[in-house]
């Protein structure tokens, strides 16, 4: 059954097709018992489809509002918090499951463009690809799709922080939505935090949805679920930043000034270095720093949501530099340590 659970979309309709032929055969077989059963199975199968297929078109008759966010860990608090309120029957989420802010963005509307990036995540980050295969629903292919397909009879909230991954997303989204006649609503979370948050939140800075508090988290989701609606020149100079965005070919993009800057590659070494010398300064000389210290501090100072891959991926630029020495197994972070060569 845990296999079952890990087909994704396409794995279950494969798995459905393969069925169905088999019954096929077996009710065109000589085997006059084979073919009563199969005949039977094929019976209740076709029963079952039907009844699923008439429960999603009254699920979807329901829904009046899409939610767009860029992250499952974001889908998942959004989809609780709805419930929460009682309206996650009116309401469906829709996820991207990557990281804008690191790797090639260039064409992904295209196969070509989209393989890119498969390749640089296959090369760079292995878990975040594997990921990617593993979430069939919400590969770029079917969300591109399904964000293209959405009706416009139902109203479109499009969630967002302020930092580059999802400033990123908003402006692919709202390109892919540039056929939408009707409006689209906008919820910048950095922003309205500042209005349910009372107090501000000790030592964190809501750069990221994951950073508010579930308490604020469900204010902003009650008070500023429908969005607030981009005029038509604010749409069109989001969707031509997205233009604009992928033809620089950056690997690395901050959220600096209230803009999306595009960075060199080694823009984080010298954050890497420092706090390993600040690590080590704990230590004794010859010790070595936990690689997941190491990234943490570097993740901490930076406040860019970049994900720990991109971190790990400079430490081992400098450890073949020379710049760095490692001691123990690549891989999992706690598997290895790092300190200065110097």
């Amino acid at each position: 059954m845990e296999k079952l659970n890990n087909l994704g979309e396409t794995g279950y309709r494969l798995l459905i097709h393969n069925l169905l032929a088999t019954l096929q055969h077996d009710i065109e077989s000589k085997n006059e018992e084979e073919k009563k059963i199969a005949e039977r199975i094929s019976q209740r199968v076709e029963e079952q489809i039907e009844t699923i297929y008439q429960y999603q078109i009254q699920s979807e008759s329901l829904v009046t509002h899409i939610h767009i966010v860029f992250s499952l860990s974001d889908a998942g608090s959004l989809k609780v918090t709805l419930s929460k309120l009682g309206i996650r029957s009116q309401c469906r989420v829709l996820a991207f499951n990557d990281l804008f802010s690191v790797g090639p963005i260039y064409d992904l509307t295209t196969a070509e463009g989209q393989l890119q990036r498969q390749l640089w995540w296959m090369e760079h980050d292995s878990d975040q690809y594997y990921g990617n295969l593993l979430n069939q629903d919400n590969q770029m292919e079917n969300m591109i799709r399904t964000l293209r397909q959405i009706p416009e009879g139902k109203s479109v909230t499009i969630w967002y922080a302020d930092n580059a991954h999802d400033q990123i997303g908003l402006r692919f989204a709202l390109y892919l939505l540039k056929d939408r006649k009707n409006s689209v609503h906008t919820v910048n979370v950095s922003e309205v935090h500042k209005d349910v948050a009372k107090v501000p939140e000790e030592g964190v800075a809501p750069y990221a949805q994951a950073l508010i508090s579930k308490e604020n988290y469900i204010k902003i989701v009650k008070n500023y679920g429908d969005g607030f609606p981009l005029d038509p020149d604010q749409r069109k100079y989001y969707e031509s930043e997205w233009l604009d965005l992928v033809d620089q070919h950056h690997i690395i993009r901050f959220w600096e000034d209230g803009k999306i800057q595009g960075q060199a590659e080694d823009v984080i070494d010298a954050v890497i270095m420092e706090s390993v010398k600040k690590l080590q300064n704990k230590l004794q000389p010859e010790e070595f720093v936990q690689a997941g210290a190491v990234v943490s501090k570097v993740l901490q100072y930076l406040q860019q949501s970049i994900g720990s891959s991109f971190v790990v991926y400079r430490i081992w630029s400098l450890v073949s530099n020379g710049i760095l020495l490692f001691r123990g197994l690549p891989g999992l972070l706690h598997n290895f340590s790092i300190r200065s060569s110097t």
